[in-house]
C-alpha cells in the first residue's frame, strides 16, 4: 500500500503545481462553461447573456445572446477544432445578431487555445486571439 499512497501524493502535487503555476493548458474543457469577454479586439458588454459550454462527448452548446448555439468540438493538448456552429433562428436587434455571428465565426476559426485558471483564449490558425472567455462555473 505504500506505493499507492505515494502515487496519490505525487498526483496531488502535480495537480497543485499546475494550478499554482498556471501550466494547466491541457486541462480538459469538458464540463466547463464560459462567458465571452472579448471577440478579437472588441469587448463584449458585461450585460451580455452569451455563454459557451463544453459538454461531454464533444458537444458544444451555448447562447449567443439571442439564439442557442450548437456544435461538435475536439480539444486536446492546446489544439481545438469547433464546428460548424448551428443556431436557432430567432430575430433580435441588429447589433446583437452581428455579435452573435462574430461569436460563431470565432468558435469555428479557433485552432489552438490557452487556459489559465478561469481564463480561456482561443486563437486562429495564425495565432491571433479570436475569442477570450471567463469561466463561470468555477465555484
Amino acid at each position: 500500500m505504500p506505493s499507492t499512497h505515494a502515487s496519490v501524493l505525487a498526483a496531488g502535487a502535480l495537480l497543485a503545481a499546475q494550478f499554482f503555476l498556471g501550466t494547466a493548458q491541457s486541462t480538459p474543457l469538458q464540463g466547463s462553461e464560459w462567458k465571452p469577454v472579448r471577440l478579437g479586439e472588441i469587448a463584449v458588454p458585461e450585460e451580455s447573456t452569451a455563454f459557451v459550454q463544453f459538454r461531454s462527448k464533444g458537444r458544444l452548446e451555448g447562447h449567443g445572446g439571442c439564439n442557442r448555439l450548437f456544435a461538435q468540438y475536439q480539444a486536446d493538448d492546446g489544439q481545438i477544432f469547433i464546428g460548424p456552429v448551428a443556431a436557432t433562428r430567432m430575430a433580435c436587434e441588429q447589433g446583437l445578431m452581428e455579435r452573435e455571428a462574430a461569436l460563431a465565426a470565432a468558435l469555428e476559426n479557433a485552432r489552438t487555445y490557452q487556459r489559465l485558471k478561469t481564463r480561456l483564449v482561443l486563437f486562429d490558425s495564425e495565432a491571433r486571439p479570436v475569442l477570450e472567455m471567463r469561466q463561470t462555473d468555477w465555484d
